[in-house]
C-alpha cells in the first residue's frame, strides 16, 4: 500500500423520498456517530446554490474523545437522490485524520482534500473500517504550493501575505474565481497558510464554498463578502486590503514577510514556515508575537530591522549578534546599523563588515561629526576606536574607515566656526594613536592639503599627551609617509621632525628666519618643549629671534608677542640651567610665569646631577648675561619685574613667602655687576615687605638682613617690615600698643610714608574691635611722639597718618574709627557735663555754707556774755 494516512469517517445525508432529516449515515467507528454528526454540523458551510461547483471542500480542527487532535476534511456533493419534496439530497463524506500525522507528513490542504475526493466512491456501506487516504508520495504542501508561488516578490505574493496577516486578525473571506474548480479554489487558501507557520494548521479552518447569509464558522473561505464584522473581505486577484487597517502585530508580520521575500526568495521562506510544526492557536493573545518570532528566525537580523521601523526598543546585543552573523539585505543592515548608533553602546566593532555600504557609513559619520560637534569627545573617539580595531592595519583594511574620517574632517569645517577648534584636529586624533605609515590616505591628503592643519594636529598632541615625543613622530611619519615633512601652512615640521629623529641635535636656526615665521617660529619652540626638546632651540640665533618677537610686539600688532604667548603654554621640562633662564625670558616678556625657574629649582636632585646651588648659579649668571645683551638692555628691568613677580610671591591663604632659591636668586641679582636693575631688585624687595599677609620666618628676617647690607636705601622698607613684624606678634595690651606706636614711629623716621604705615596697623587692629584699636593705637602713636618731639609734632604726625587711613582702602575701617572715637568723645563730654553740675551743686552748697556761717558769726555779736 502506498504511503498516506489512515482516516476514520463519516458520511452524512438524508433517505431518498423521505422527510427525515439529516444524519450520519455511516461511520467508522460506528460509536462515534454523535460526535461526527457535531463536528460536521459545526463545519457545515450552508446549503449550495444551483450553478455552484461542487463539491465543496471544508477544513476544520476536531479532537476525539481520547484527546487526540485531528484535522476534519468535508466534502459536500450533490447526488442524484430527492427527498419527499424534490429537493436535492447532499452529501458529506467526513474524513477524520490524526493532526501529528499530517505534520509528519508535511502535507497540506490540496494533498488531503485530492485524496479525500478521489476515496469518497470507496467509503465503504457500512462502519467496518477505516478508509485509507493515499498521500505523502507527492512531495506534500512544498510540492502543491511551489507552483504557485513565485521565489521573488510579485504583485501575488504581496497579496498572499497581507491575506495571512489578515488571517492574524480575524476571519477572512475571499471573492472572486467563479469559474475556478474547487481543488483550485482550496489551492488557493492552501498558498495562503502557507505564509504563515504550518502550526496554525491546526486551529486554521477553511472552506471552498460557503451559502450566502449563512454563519460560517470558518476562518478562511471562499464566499460573498457580506461585510459581517469582523470579518476582512479580499478579491482574489484584486488589490490589497488596506495594510493601516492591520493591527501592529498583524502589520510587523506582513512587513517582515515581504522583507524575508526579497532577501530569501520565496520557496525559502515558505520552506522555512512549513518547517514550523509546534501547534499555533490562532484564537490566542500571542499569536501575532510567536508568528512573528518564528518568521524571524529564519533572519533575526530582518526582524530586528522591522522592530526598529516600527519604532520598537531593540537590545544592542541583539543588534551586534545580527550584524556580526547574519547576511541580509543592505536596506535592513542600514536600519540597523543606525538604530546602534542612536543607542548608548559605544562599541561599533560589529558594524565594521558593514561599513563600505555607503548608508552605514554615512551614518557613521554624521553621528561623529554630531558628537564631536556636541562635545561628546569620548563617545566619538569610543566609536572610533572600536571600528579601528575591527578593521585591518592595512591600506585596504581601513579605506573604508578612512572614507568616513574624511568626511567627518570636510563636514566638521563645513559646520564650525572658522575661529572654533577643529574637533577632529584638535580633540580626536590627539587622543587617539597615531595611523600607520601608508594607511588612511584619504584623511592624510586633507590634512596635508589644508594650509595649518598638519601642524596643529602635532601641536593638539603636544597638549594632549604627557611626554607626547614618541606619538608626535609617529604622527609626523605617517603623515609624510616617513620621508622628511615639508607640509604647506606648516614649515615648522620639517626642523621638529629633525629635533625627534637626532635626538636633539638640529642645524641652527637663523634669527632671520625666526623673525620672518614667528607663528611657525613660536609653534615649533612649543612642540619641542613639550616634546622635552627646547634646550637646543634656546639659544643662537633662533632664540635671538624669539625675543625679537617679544620685544617688537606693539599696541596695534600685538600677534607675534601673542603666538609666543601660547607657544609658552605648557611648562618645559629636561632643561639645563641656562636654556630655563632664557625661557623665563621669554616668560616675563609676555607676562607669563616663569616655569623655568621653577621646574629647574624643583627637579630632584638625583646622583650624579648638579645640585640646585649649581643650577641656580648657572641660571643667575646667563639671566645676567642675557640681560647685558643689546637684544635685551632695555627690556632688563621688565624681564626681572616679571621674574621677581612670581619668585617674591606671598601665599595668600598660608602667608609663606619666597622659597630659598627665590631669596637666593634676588640676592645674586643684587651682588652681580652693577646694572639698572638693581633699582627694580629693590622695588620687588620693598613690595614684599609692604605685604601685610607675608608670614615672614627667620630665614627671611635674616636674608632681608643681608640685602639691607647691600642696599641702604632700603631702610625704609625694611623699617616698616619690622612694623608688620611687630604687629602680627603683639596683642592689645598697653605695653603692646606703646611697642607696636615706637615701631610706627622708627618706620616713618626712616622714610615710610603715613599711607605705608596703615597697612600694618590695619592689620594689627583687625584682630578684634576695628574702630576701639585704631584709637587706641593713634593715642599711643601720639603720646610717642610727644615724648619725643613734644605735643605741637605729635598732633601734626598723629592727623597725617589720620589721614592716610582716611585714603585707605576700605572706607569701613575708617568709619568705625570715626564712629568710636566720635562715641568716646560724647561719652567724655557727658561726663565732663555731669562733673560740671555736680561742681556747680557743690558750688551752691559751699555758698549756702558760707553764707550759714556768716549768718551765725553776725548773732553772736549782739549775744551778752
Amino acid at each position: 500500500m502506498p504511503p498516506g494516512l489512515t482516516a476514520h469517517w463519516a458520511l452524512w445525508g438524508k433517505e431518498p423520498r423521505t422527510n427525515s432529516g439529516y444524519k450520519v449515515l455511516a461511520a467508522y467507528p460506528p460509536d462515534r456517530s454523535a460526535d461526527y454528526n457535531a463536528s460536521i454540523l459545526h463545519w457545515s458551510p450552508g446549503t449550495p446554490a444551483r450553478g455552484d461547483q461542487l463539491p465543496w471542500i471544508t477544513i476544520g480542527p476536531g479532537r476525539t474523545p481520547d484527546g487526540t487532535d485531528t484535522l476534519g476534511i468535508y466534502v459536500l456533493d450533490s447526488t442524484e437522490n430527492v427527498d419527499r419534496t424534490n429537493r436535492t439530497i447532499h452529501r458529506i463524506h467526513h474524513f477524520a485524520v490524526p493532526t501529528d500525522r499530517i505534520g509528519e507528513l508535511s502535507l497540506g490542504w490540496c494533498d488531503m482534500a485530492r485524496a479525500a475526493v478521489e476515496a469518497v466512491p470507496f467509503v465503504p456501506a457500512s462502519g467496518v473500517a477505516p478508509v485509507h487516504l493515499p498521500v505523502g508520495d507527492g512531495g506534500g504542501l512544498l510540492a502543491h504550493v511551489g507552483s504557485a508561488i513565485s521565489d521573488r516578490v510579485t504583485a501575488g505574493s504581496h497579496w498572499l501575505a497581507a491575506a495571512a496577516a489578515c488571517l492574524l486578525d480575524g476571519p477572512v473571506v475571499v471573492t472572486g474565481a467563479r469559474d475556478y474548480k474547487p481543488l483550485d479554489l482550496l489551492q488557493v487558501l492552501d498558498c495562503v497558510a502557507a505564509m504563515l507557520p504550518f502550526g496554525v494548521r491546526a486551529s486554521l479552518s477553511a472552506a471552498t464554498g460557503s451559502s450566502s447569509g449563512s454563519q460560517v464558522p470558518m476562518r478562511l473561505y471562499w464566499g460573498v463578502a457580506d461585510e459581517s464584522p469582523g470579518v476582512t473581505g479580499l478579491v482574489w486577484d484584486g488589490g490589497l486590503p488596506d495594510l493601516d487597517r492591520l493591527s501592529p502585530g498583524a502589520r510587523s508580520y506582513f512587513d517582515l514577510l515581504i522583507e524575508a521575500w526579497h532577501t530569501h526568495g520565496g520557496e525559502t521562506v515558505v520552506a522555512h514556515l512549513a518547517r514550523s510544526r509546534e501547534p499555533l492557536d490562532l484564537d490566542s493573545a500571542h499569536v501575532h508575537a510567536d508568528a512573528l518570532h518564528i518568521l524571524s528566525g529564519l533572519n533575526p537580523g530582518l526582524a530586528l530591522a522591522q522592530e526598529v521601523r516600527h519604532g520598537r526598543t531593540v537590545d544592542d546585543q541583539l543588534i551586534d549578534d545580527a550584524l556580526r552573523h547574519d547576511v541580509f539585505d543592505a536596506q535592513s543592515v542600514a536600519v540597523l546599523s543606525a538604530a546602534k548608533l542612536a543607542g548608548r553602546s559605544t562599541d561599533l566593532s560589529a558594524m565594521a563588515r558593514h561599513l563600505p555600504q555607503a548608508e552605514v557609513s554615512q551614518a557613521f559619520w554624521e553621528q561623529l561629526v554630531d558628537d564631536l560637534l556636541d562635545g561628546q569627545l569620548d563617545n566619538a573617539r569610543s566609536r572610533f576606536e572600536s571600528l579601528r580595531e575591527a578593521t585591518l592595519d592595512t591600506r585596504e583594511g581601513r579605506d573604508p574607515l578612512d572614507r568616513a574620517l574624511a568626511c567627518v574632517v570636510d563636514e566638521v569645517r563645513r559646520r564650525a566656526s572658522v575661529d572654533a577648534q577643529d574637533p577632529v584636529v584638535d580633540r580626536l586624533l590627539p587622543t587617539i594613536t597615531a595611523f600607520s605609515p601608508g594607511t588612511m590616505a584619504f584623511t592624510q591628503s586633507q590634512l596635508l592639503g589644508i594650509p595649518g592643519l598638519a601642524g596643529r594636529l602635532v601641536q593638539a598632541v603636544c597638549a594632549h599627551q604627557h611626554d607626547p615625543a614618541p606619538q608626535v613622530l609617529v604622527w609626523l611619519r605617517w603623515l609624510c609617509d616617513e620621508s622628511v615633512p615639508d607640509v604647506p601652512g606648516s614649515p615648522e615640521l620639517t626642523a621638529l621632525y629633525g629635533l625627534l629623529v637626532n635626538g636633539g641635535v638640529t642645524a641652527d636656526l637663523s634669527k632671520k628666519w625666526t623673525e620672518a615665521h614667528p607663528g611657525p617660529a613660536t609653534r615649533l619652540l612649543a612642540a619641542a618643549a613639550a616634546c622635552g626638546l627646547a634646550d637646543p632651540l634656546l639659544r643662537g640665533g633662533f632664540f635671538e629671534g624669539l625675543v625679537a618677537c617679544a620685544c617688537r610686539s606693539t599696541p596695534a600688532d600685538a600677534t607675534p608677542q601673542a603666538q609666543l604667548h601660547r607657544a609658552l603654554d605648557r611648562p618645559p621640562y629636561q632643561l639645563r640651567a641656562e636654556t630655563a633662564a632664557r625661557w623665563d625670558m621669554l616668560c616675563s616678556l609676555t607676562d607669563r610665569l616663569p616655569e623655568g625657574f621653577f621646574a629647574l629649582t624643583r627637579t630632584p636632585e638625583l646622583a650624579g646631577s648638579a645640585g640646585v646651588t649649581t643650577r641656580l648659579a648657572g641660571y643667575a649668571s646667563t639671566l645676567q648675561a642675557e640681560l647685558d645683551s643689546p637684544l635685551v638692555r632695555e627690556h632688563a628691568a621688565r624681564v626681572v619685574k616679571g621674574l621677581l613677580d612670581e619668585i617674591l610671591s606671598v601665599d595668600p591663604e598660608t602667608g609663606e613667602g619666597p622659597e630659598g632659591t627665590g631669596r637666593e636668586l634676588t640676592l645674586r641679582l643684587l651682588e652681580g655687576p652693577g646694572s639698572p636693575t638693581h633699582l627694580v631688585v629693590v622695588d620687588a624687595v620693598a613690595r614684599l615687605t609692604r605685604n601685610p599677609l607675608w608670614n615672614e620666618t627667620e630665614q627671611d628676617t635674616r636674608w632681608l638682613d643681608r640685602i639691607a647690607r647691600h642696599r641702604p636705601e632700603l631702610a625704609p622698607a625694611l623699617s616698616l617690615r619690622t612694623v608688620h613684624r611687630t604687629a602680627r606678634a603683639v596683642g592689645n595690651t598697653a605695653e603692646d600698643r606703646r611697642a607696636l606706636a615706637a615701631r610706627l614711629l622708627e618706620a616713618h623716621r626712616a622714610g615710610a610714608d603715613p599711607d605705608e604705615l596703615c597697612a600694618p596697623l590695619l592689620s594689627w587692629a583687625a584682630r578684634g574691635p576695628v574702630g576701639e584699636r585704631i584709637l587706641d593705637i593713634l593715642t599711643a602713636y601720639r603720646n610717642a611722639w610727644t615724648s619725643q618731639d613734644g605735643p605741637h609734632r605729635a598732633d601734626q604726625e598723629t592727623g597725617r597718618l589720620e589721614l592716610a587711613l582716611r585714603r585707605g582702602p576700605d572706607p569701613a575701617l575708617w568709619q568705625a574709627y570715626i564712629r568710636h572715637a566720635v562715641d568716646c568723645l560724647k561719652k567724655r563730654r557727658a561726663d565732663n557735663a555731669r562733673q560740671i553740675q555736680d561742681l556747680a551743686h557743690e558750688q551752691k552748697q559751699m555758698d549756702h555754707e558760707i553764707d550759714r556761717l556768716r549768718g551765725l558769726d553776725a548773732g553772736a555779736s549782739h549775744i551778752r556774755p
